[in-house]
């Protein structure tokens, strides 16, 4: 195996990687959004409820707990920082795409080039997926499972349309 054809599988290899991750943060920040939207809305609910004389008057206990959640909600909410992760999610998974397919054109077309261009050409892109790497965000496992279980089903294949090629 030449250098330029180890090069052009590690630019695949590392194409295909920041394919899974670049999914798997965009299925997790769906999660997240989900979140935000919960959090902000559900303590106004909360509130509602628990100023509203009916509940009030006839259930106080529930009274009590609307008012705990309403007012606890958006405390942890901004303790768990889940604006900012959405923000460094939402950055990270769109470099993550943009190197995927830098990778992938790096060793499909770069890769026909003298060794030395192509060389020079993809170092640019390892340093910057090595600061990417430098800020480690760690969705949860079943982020990751899912978004390879979609790449194997077909569902990021130019002209699929979601589904498995024949």
């Amino acid at each position: 195996m030449t250098p330029s054809d180890a090069l052009a599988d590690a630019c695949r290899h590392q194409s295909e990687n920041c394919a899974y991750t670049a999914t798997s943060f965009l299925i997790w920040l769906r999660l997240l959004r989900w979140i935000r939207t919960i959090c902000n809305v559900a303590p106004v609910i909360f509130g509602a409820l628990a100023t509203w004389k009916i509940v009030e008057q006839t259930a106080p206990v529930m009274a009590a707990v609307c008012t705990f959640l309403a007012s606890t909600i958006p405390l942890a909410y901004r303790a768990a920082k889940v604006s900012e992760s959405i923000e460094e999610y939402l950055a990270a998974a769109g470099e993550y795409s943009n190197l995927r397919d830098r990778f992938q054109r790096a060793a499909n077309i770069d890769g026909q080039k003298p060794f030395a261009e192509f060389d020079g050409a993809t170092k640019l892109l390892f340093e910057r997926l090595e600061k990417l790497r430098a800020k480690p965000l760690t969705p949860p496992e079943w982020s990751f499972l899912r978004a390879r279980k979609k790449h194997k089903a077909g569902h990021y294949q130019p002209g699929t349309n979601g589904t498995t090629r024949p």
